[in-house]
């Protein structure tokens, strides 16, 4: 019996996992997951978590359910009643925590939102030529003025600076906007309100807010503390970018804590949102001051209370914060009035959309459960097709600007000046819709016109596809990238304007004010400054947007790109000679009928670079310059040739059937990060087969070779087919190269502007 004991003792302490479901929102449920699979694998969206809660208006009885697709938690068990309990990052939720607990704060008479914060942060001394001074209601409302990141401890710092000292490089900054007058995002002005909490209470941050809103509201899953426990419960998020460059997902913390770094749960999140309901039991605010937070300033523009962002679901009052950080888009959003909340956490990176959209099903569906009713299916739009999407593509100038649209993988895509990329589908009546993680719920819509215009709801587009002018001098130095590997800003040029891609996916076209100084207009960087630093010989070497300073990284090689081999090349080339291929790549092949390129057309240029010592290895590999392939696709190749003489250009070979020890060659002196540029030999090469070129474009008039984003055979990202930096006249011709060879059957490598496929 004693032996029992234990054993007894262990299963009386264990407790089964806690369930979240409820037979209330049994008549949704299946609807609402498939409606989240459906949108989690048309965005490529890994996981999606997702919590909904209703308070019985009538009886006060508490409904909760939460769920997950997708992506597992390998570090928990299989079982979906602990899988809803992933932790995650929440990124700008972590807001409304914070400014919770100021409130809590004003309540007790600690804080005055209305008092200069220097009352009780002497040091906060940002340059302010306004002489307005800065209060809290400022800087919860995101109305102070300050820039959007700081100069330290911002969203792209790696190095993990402290709240005090990334509150204190602030005063290396200035307000952009007279406090109080207009909507001004700020992530390191909530990290002022975070450091206010700390001086008030005399307490580090992460420990005043347990005290002021996690232990009251047992939101036991939920910590802006680093705990063990947490972290090892926490979701893989993703990032992504519009060229396909492959991004680890960043994991260091940001200065600016009290803004950005909760980590929680989708249940403690929909818990938190309890609280702000009027007849709610367990709560922090008293329902005044909680109501407080939702009332617009005069003149607001932002939608934005205290923290929270303001709006109306089918006429119900909704309030609602976002979080997108690396890897992580989350939704807290909730029905006050009607005591309904959701939360919802996608585990990809800037998907905010899919996020609300889900959400916002959710808050529909209890309403239209609680009428004994469900939602009608949702009708989505379709994909074109490669036919319809290739006889849209093209350059589309109207109502003062432009846009382009790509034919990608048999889908539409928009790309605009300012703002984020979309795929375009279409819709019942014709229209073309935004519909993608980015763009779900937009109201980018085009109509096709009878002339081929496209009509945006404002002003008509016509195609215009000539060449843009070449860039001006003065671009031409800031042109290139910015920054760490985790989070690149890139600087190009657009129809003669500067643009930027920032956060990999916000394009944004700041306003010149003099040489090398610019401000963004609206979008994610409103009112700050771009401003760009020089060295003592007067290079370009750094970016600084708002507060932050990004490094230049290095640039385009000068000539040719050379990769240092991990063996000597002659070495190499004995060992890859004495060496068969598999038989396997020998096995079901087209026999081959080689045909030499160079007898097929006079005006095809030829530079085998592998023929010489101009190439990656900067050794000579082949022993003669002959570029050949197999006979269909050297046909094809010359049908894309000829076609591009209306265009006044025509292409120049580089390289075409290689053998495949030379495969191997380049295989084995590729270092592990470069490898993704050479192909496998194991695996074998469509140049091994003959129906693989690698070429470009020359101008039929002066012979000359037209410039692209990259050179050939540049091992960095530049040389990707939809790199979006450069000048739209290297983009132009890049495109016009690739649409050219797509026409006759080929298909671009995903990381080589040059390499074509048959």
């Amino acid at each position: 019996m004693r032996r029992l004991l234990p054993l007894l003792a262990l299963a009386a302490c264990a407790s089964p996992p806690p369930r979240f479901d409820t037979p209330r929102f049994a008549s949704f449920q299946a609807d609402l997951l498939a409606y989240t699979e459906r949108l989690r694998d048309d965005m490529a969206v890994p996981g999606v978590w997702l919590a909904v809660l209703e308070v019985d208006p009538e009886t006060g009885a508490e409904h909760l359910w939460a769920s997950h697709v997708g992506q597992p938690v390998n570090s928990l068990p299989a079982r979906a009643a602990r899988e809803v309990l992933a932790t995650h990052r929440v990124a700008s939720i972590s807001k409304l925590f914070t400014d919770t607990a100021a409130m809590v704060l004003v309540e007790q008479g600690k804080l005055d939102l209305d008092a200069d914060v220097r009352t009780y942060l002497p040091q906060f001394a940002p340059k302010n030529p306004f002489g307005t001074p800065v209060t809290l209601r400022h800087l919860m409302g995101h109305r102070a003025g300050v820039v959007r990141e700081s100069p330290v401890g911002h969203y792209f710092d790696p190095d993990g600076p402290s709240l005090a000292a990334t509150v204190a490089s602030l005063n290396d900054t200035a307000l952009v906007a007279q406090p109080g007058t207009r909507f001004k995002y700020s992530n390191p002005g909530i990290g002022v309100v975070g450091r206010i909490i700390e001086q008030v209470t005399r307490t580090p941050f992460e420990r005043a807010m347990r005290q002021l809103v996690l232990d009251p509201l047992r939101l036991d899953d939920s910590d802006f503390a680093e705990r063990a426990e947490l972290v090892e419960r926490q979701a893989h998020g993703v990032m992504w970018t519009y060229d396909g460059r492959r991004i680890p997902t960043p994991e260091f913390r940001f200065g600016y804590v009290p803004a950005a770094e909760l980590r929680s749960t989708v249940v403690d999140l929909v818990r938190f949102a309890r609280s702000w309901f009027p007849d709610a039991k367990r709560r922090v605010l008293r329902p005044d001051t909680q109501a407080s937070m939702w009332q617009l300033p005069a003149g607001d523009h932002g939608h934005c209370g205290l923290g929270f962002f303001v709006g109306a679901l089918d006429g119900h009052l909704r309030v609602s914060h976002g979080g997108a950080v690396y890897g992580f888009a989350s939704t807290l959003t909730a029905l006050p009035e009607q005591r309904v909340a959701c939360a919802v956490v996608c585990t990809k990176d800037c998907v905010n959309r899919v996020s609300s959209a889900i959400a916002n099903r959710a808050m529909r569906s209890v309403l239209a459960n609680r009428r004994g009713k469900t939602l009608a299916p949702v009708r989505l739009p379709k994909q074109l097709g490669a036919s319809a999407a290739r006889a849209l593509q093209g350059h589309y100038v109207g109502g003062g600007g432009w846009f382009d649209l790509l034919e990608r993988d048999g889908e539409l895509v928009y790309v605009p000046r300012v703002g984020v990329r979309s795929r375009m589908r279409r819709a019942d009546d014709g229209s073309l819709v935004a519909w993608d993680a980015l763009s779900i719920g937009r109201s980018r819509r085009l109509t096709i016109l009878p002339n081929g215009a496209l009509h945006d709801g404002k002003s008509e587009f016509a195609r215009d596809d000539a060449p843009p002018p070449a860039a001006p001098a003065e671009l031409g130095e800031l042109i290139g990238e910015y920054g760490w590997d985790h989070n690149v800003l890139v600087v190009y040029e657009d129809h003669q304007r500067l643009g930027v891609l920032i956060e990999w996916v916000e394009h944004a076209m700041p306003v010149r004010e003099a040489k090398d100084r610019y401000r963004f207009a609206a979008g994610m960087y409103t009112a700050d400054r771009l401003l760009f630093e020089r060295d003592a010989k007067g290079r370009v070497c750094a970016a600084v947007v708002g507060g932050a300073r990004f490094p230049r990284r290095g640039g385009p090689t000068a000539g040719t790109f050379r990769m240092p081999a991990v063996k000597p090349v002659p070495d190499l080339v004995a060992a890859a000679r004495r060496q068969a291929p598999p038989a396997v790549l020998l096995q079901g092949n087209r026999p081959h009928e080689l045909v030499d390129l160079r007898p097929l057309d006079p005006t095809l240029q030829f530079e085998i670079r592998y023929a010489t010592t101009d190439n990656f290895l900067g050794a000579k590999v082949y022993a003669q310059p002959i570029a050949k392939m197999q006979r269909p696709a050297a046909e094809a190749l010359l049908r894309a040739h000829r076609g591009l003489a209306a265009h006044g250009v025509g292409l120049k070979v580089f390289d075409a059937y290689r053998p495949w020890w030379v495969t191997k060659v380049f295989w084995d002196a590729a270092p592990r990060h470069l490898k993704l540029f050479v192909a496998d030999p194991m695996r074998g090469s469509r140049h091994n087969r003959g129906c693989a070129v690698d070429l470009t474009l020359y101008d039929r008039a002066s012979g000359a070779e037209i410039p692209m984003p990259s050179g050939y055979d540049e091992f960095t990202a530049r040389a990707y087919p939809d790199y979006p930096g450069g000048t739209s006249r290297q983009r132009h011709y890049r495109e016009l190269l690739r649409r050219a060879m797509q026409a006759e059957g080929f298909t671009v490598y995903e990381h080589e502007w040059w390499h074509f496929d048959f």
